[in-house]
């Protein structure tokens, strides 16, 4: 209980649960999305998501008409806290049988401290050992409903995506859920954090292109911004019946998931490229308070000597706002691209590392060591550098 009130702001996830089609419904929360399937005897629930929202989607199963107590089969995507963590809570409470990916069993059994549950501030000590373990191609069976399973690793080792018919007896859909398209399990740094191999990213490209080749009509969101669910049960609850049916979605969305990670990778290798720099060339250039009027005659100048890294500085006085510090990185990046590399200095504030990231800086470089400013650099991918570490710099006042 304790736990929960902690931790009420960040799961009071509520959305209104609805129909998305025929004998499916969302009955999930902002956290994680969560699926039953009526197949006429009894329940498949796809992801029960976490104990702290176990309460909300029980309330919606109830608000539907349905009775959590008919709940013969859970299906979990992948052993993350978000989306397995309340599989044990559910599972005494309804007698269901439990299915989950083969190779993410040691993250739901305890063995392997790998569920990510400190990024919702907890520990995940509802461990449990599942029913079934699913391999690639494997049916689930329940009544009117066969759910095919297909192993599309990447985002974990075990992620499994699902696959199913639905009728409204007039027309019979293929209804479709990837198990896990986040790519925050493939950068970098969390890769080497936990040691495991970049080999993960091809894999999951490989998963992606599996499920690609599912005809997949309605698509069900893993969370619901894969989907945009909420925007579209409300759309059912206005009357309209098919709004969850969209032929192309599933495709767009899955070769989007392919472009995200490409982008990760190449920014990634833009930040290498920026830290093998500065220990190369050793100086950076600091400009301030140069009009742009005169920054390029400057830039060219310091470029014919051998500079290759130059800082603009923000001002730490205020007196020149922080727009017209990042109008210069821009035209700065613009004009030296593939020939000098531009970034910023005195770095202070989150706000100043966006601004620098959108005028296309490669580096910051800070006065101190802000958590926040780190984080938000590590988010976005920028070098940073700490006064007390950087190379050799020499300074240029208008």
């Amino acid at each position: 209980m304790a736990t929960e009130i902690i931790n009420k702001q960040l799961y009071d996830g509520f959305i209104e649960p609805g129909r998305v089609f025929r004998n499916i419904y969302f009955v999930g929360t902002r956290p994680a999305s969560t699926h039953i399937i009526d197949t006429q005897n009894g329940l498949i629930l796809i992801d029960p998501g976490m104990p702290e929202t176990l309460g909300i989607v029980l309330d919606n199963i109830k608000e539907l008409g349905f009775s959590p107590k008919d709940i013969k089969i859970i299906l979990i995507s992948h052993g993350h806290y978000d989306h397995a963590g309340a599989t044990l809570k559910l599972s005494k409470l309804t007698g269901a049988k439990t299915y989950i990916g083969k190779a993410d069993l040691k993250m739901v059994n305890g063995e392997e401290n790998t569920s990510l549950a400190e990024l919702f501030g907890v520990q995940y000590t509802d461990f449990f050992t599942p029913d079934v373990l699913l391999e690639d191609g494997d049916k689930v069976t329940l009544g009117n409903t066969t759910v095919l399973c297909l192993s599309t690793p990447g985002h974990t080792d075990g992620t499994m995506s699902f696959f199913f018919s639905a009728t409204d007896g007039e027309n019979t859909y293929t209804a479709g859920m990837h198990g896990g398209v986040g790519t925050n399990t493939l950068t970098a740094d969390f890769l080497k954090k936990k040691g495991l191999s970049f080999s993960n990213r091809e894999k999951y490209v490989e998963g992606i292109n599996r499920a690609k080749k599912q005809k997949v009509e309605i698509f069900l969101g893993n969370h619901i911004g894969n989907n945009n669910t909420e925007e579209k049960l409300k759309r059912v609850a206005r009357g309209e019946k098919n709004a969850f049916y969209s032929p192309y979605e599933w495709q767009e969305f899955l070769d989007g998931r392919i472009k995200h990670l490409n982008l990760i990778i190449a920014e990634e290798n833009a930040m290498q490229t920026t830290i093998d720099t500065v220990i190369k060339e050793k100086i950076i250039v600091i400009v301030r308070g140069m009009s742009n009027n005169k920054i390029l005659p400057f830039a060219e100048a310091a470029y014919k000597g051998g500079i290759r890294l130059l800082e603009c500085t923000y001002d730490a006085t205020g007196n020149t706002p922080d727009e017209e510090i990042a109008s210069t990185i821009k035209i700065l990046a613009e004009h030296f691209e593939g020939r000098m590399v531009i970034g910023a200095g005195t770095v202070l504030t989150e706000k100043q590392v966006e601004l620098t990231k959108n005028a296309g800086g490669k580096f910051i470089i800070s006065p101190d060591t802000n958590p926040a400013v780190i984080a938000k650099t590590k988010k976005i991918r920028l070098g940073i550098h700490s006064r007390s570490l950087n190379p050799h710099r020499s300074s240029c006042r208008s």
